[in-house]
């Protein structure tokens, strides 16, 4: 059942300079539910293509979520945040995985949006502009909109903001930092956001943002970005949204992904080809912005892999724990964890390693000859992979964990180093996925979909 997007016109309260935008629900009425699309669709790039792209894209996200646990761990520990890594808290890499198209401002301007559930700050580059990004759309330009308005300095979004401070007269300014280098300074203001549905209905609402004139790093073909992340800031917690949930297209489908959100009680999966499963989510204290699960272990083949539960584990100072993200394409697992299972791999497919075969960029097995020789729509048998989590078992389709790789003579499995004592479950083994995020009864379901 198509889900109905009902226009909504929220006031901004009486203070809009030091107000949160939306104290309540804004979705008791409707749903929202929009296009994703992901960031290299336009290239006519083929899947290996796309996923060696991705890879790379992982190794930045890897190195950034290390970061951000370490840097967890090390406050818990007692060490200041100005004595952490760098002296500033930094977030997931800003090089993301997935746009959502939206407008800013009254008239509204166009603005292509990635999305972060690692991540808070909603954030996009404006004019005048001192240090910008290449991006798709023009700046945004705060001048030219009705509805733009600064926050306060005290402001309770103002003071949410880590790193932030106040511009005469009497205007919060921001700083906020992702783990790749990606920076964003500017003014911290409410403007109204329209998403646009399929159908062409849109739903309007005022949120808190970050208009940054001076930025650095990498957009990866987008204007800004969209938290969804489970601090004050973030889409989410702004708009008090109950559930939200993405199903996610794979990379050379042509199909696009999609997004929804709001209260969501009725159509949820209807795309859905198989049974809805569900594990609870678990909350870091020390990494509150992340969307974590229970992994308990893993199977490949018909043999289910010796890995302790500690491996899994999130721990007291908040290192370690698994977290569901869709700005990382590559499942990230420790080093001992993802050893275990590439021997399995090995094991069961009886093929030597490629040469410059590496566990930070993939792990990768020559195809034989003879393989290589046949259609390049034949696939090498390959044992199946399952991963367990706390009430739930995800049975892997082929492709979400396997690259057949023709051109080079190679089978690669989808998963990665993650450079600490953490795991991430990436974009890959969520696509063709109804994948939903429960924020009322803290749960995480998903079902097989044809997104």
């Amino acid at each position: 059942m198509k889900q109905r997007l009902v226009v909504l016109v929220l006031a901004i309260a009486s203070s809009v300079y030091g107000a949160c935008p939306a104290e309540a629900s804004a979705f008791a009425g409707g749903d929202v539910r929009v296009a994703l699309k992901h960031v290299d669709a336009e290239k006519l790039l083929s899947r290996p293509e796309l996923i060696q792209r991705a890879m790379q894209r992982s190794k930045a996200r890897a190195a950034a979520l290390s970061v951000v646990r370490n840097r967890g761990s090390a406050r818990f520990s007692g060490e200041s945040e100005q004595q952490a890594p760098g002296g500033i808290a930094v977030r997931p890499s800003g090089d993301l995985e997935y746009i959502v198209d939206l407008a800013i401002g009254t008239p509204p301007q166009p603005v292509s949006a990635l999305l972060d559930t690692g991540s808070d700050l909603i954030w996009t580059q404006c004019a005048p502009c001192a240090s910008c990004l290449t991006q798709p759309d023009p700046l945004f330009a705060p001048g030219e909109s009705a509805s733009y308005e600064p926050v306060r300095c005290a402001g309770q979004l103002c003071s949410d903001i880590l790193h932030h401070g106040c511009q005469r007269p009497d205007t919060c300014t921001y700083r906020y930092n992702y783990g790749d280098g990606t920076m964003t300074m500017g003014v911290y203001a409410t403007e109204r956001f329209t998403f646009t549905s399929s159908y062409g209905n849109r739903l309007t609402v005022p949120l808190g943002f970050g208009c940054g004139s001076l930025n650095v790093g990498s957009l990866n073909n987008g204007s800004g970005i969209v938290g969804f992340g489970r601090n004050p800031l973030s889409l989410v917690s702004q708009l008090a949204v109950r559930r939200f949930s993405y199903c996610l297209t794979p990379y050379a489908s042509g199909r696009k992904s999609t997004l929804m959100f709001g209260s969501l009680y009725d159509g949820v999966y209807d795309d859905a080809t198989g049974p809805v499963q569900t594990t609870p989510l678990i909350q870091s204290r020390q990494n509150p912005t992340f969307y974590y699960v229970q992994l308990t272990g893993l199977t490949v083949g018909a043999r289910r892999l010796r890995i302790p539960d500690s491996a899994f584990a999130l721990r007291p100072d908040g290192s370690g724990g698994v977290i569901v993200d869709s700005g990382t394409a590559l499942t990230l697992l420790p080093a001992a964890v993802l050893g275990e299972v590439v021997r399995s791999f090995r094991l069961q497919l009886r093929l030597p390693f490629a040469n410059g075969s590496s566990p930070d960029d993939g792990v990768c097995f020559l195809v034989p000859a003879a393989w290589r020789r046949s259609s390049s729509t034949s696939q090498v048998p390959v044992p199946r992979m399952v991963f367990h989590f706390q009430g739930a078992d995800l049975d892997l389709p082929r492709r979400n964990y396997v690259l057949d790789d023709h051109r080079r003579g190679r089978l690669c499995l989808l998963l990665a180093d993650s450079g600490d004592e953490g795991s991430t479950i990436g974009n890959l083994v969520q696509q063709d996925m109804r994948v939903l995020y429960d924020l009322e009864a803290e749960t995480l379901s998903f079902a097989p979909a044809q997104c």
